[in-house]
């Protein structure tokens, strides 16, 4: 079990990294310590040895004080304004997913407003600190009750558009929606409804020449009536 001191330390460790929007790994690399030793400071939480405390501290422009004890001198530039980089925005937009019978979308997309999250709430729940590729969505519908109910924010990532086992938005029919898809040996696909009171249906292979996958959903908030 890791004292509150590693907790701590690792949660000033991910503020110095985050800010410079580099992979952690990358970082430490150029920060001159081991990928072996790093990845037991970052993954374990664990506080590295003196020279690699000292390799951070020079590295990132802090002091050894505030790195281990959250005392005095934090980064040079932790500003307000520093404070919000740690928040990124991901753009939801007008699409509504049907988690029922299917909405009709037009051709065009329209950005409503941006939806922030925390570098670190993103690294930690989907191993990323970028937005490339991710959007944010609507359900609208039953069919996914409870995973997913009527009016959630749901998060799609475009970039994984190749189908496996689990929930993906996508198009068929021109009607977005938004279900559990599972590929069959036959090359059909089966889509699946969370909610007993729906029946599954089945995309033959030949009729999908009007089905594209928007992108796999990585998160969904909750909406409390």
């Amino acid at each position: 079990m890791k004292s509150e001191s590693d907790k701590d330390f690792h949660k000033r460790l991910q503020v110095v990294i985050l800010e410079t929007n580099k992979d952690p790994f990358v970082w430490a690399k150029e920060a001159g310590i081991p990928n072996a030793t790093f990845n037991r400071i970052w993954n374990d939480a664990q506080i590295p040895k003196y020279d690699n405390l000292i390799k951070i501290a020079k590295f990132s422009g802090v002091s050894l004080d505030w790195l281990l004890l959250g005392k005095a001198n934090k980064p040079a530039d932790y500003s307000e304004a520093s404070k919000e980089s740690e928040f990124i925005t991901i753009p939801r937009v007008d699409i509504q997913l049907a988690a029922g019978g299917g909405v009709l979308n037009g051709d065009h997309v329209e950005k409503l407003d941006e939806i922030p999250f925390t570098r670190q709430f993103l690294g930690r729940k989907l191993g990323r600190t970028k937005t490339d590729g991710l959007v944010i969505l609507t359900a609208d519908g039953d069919s996914m009750d409870p995973l997913i109910s009527d009016g959630d924010l749901v998060m799609v990532d475009r970039k994984r558009n190749t189908l496996s086992d689990g929930v993906y938005a996508f198009v068929y029919g021109g009607m977005a929606r938004v279900k559990k898809l599972r590929a069959t040996l036959s090359g059909d696909i089966e889509v699946i409804s969370q909610n007993p009171e729906y029946k599954d249906e089945l995309l033959k292979r030949s009729e999908l020449d009007d089905f594209h996958i928007i992108g796999k959903v990585v998160w969904c908030g909750h909406r409390f009536s």
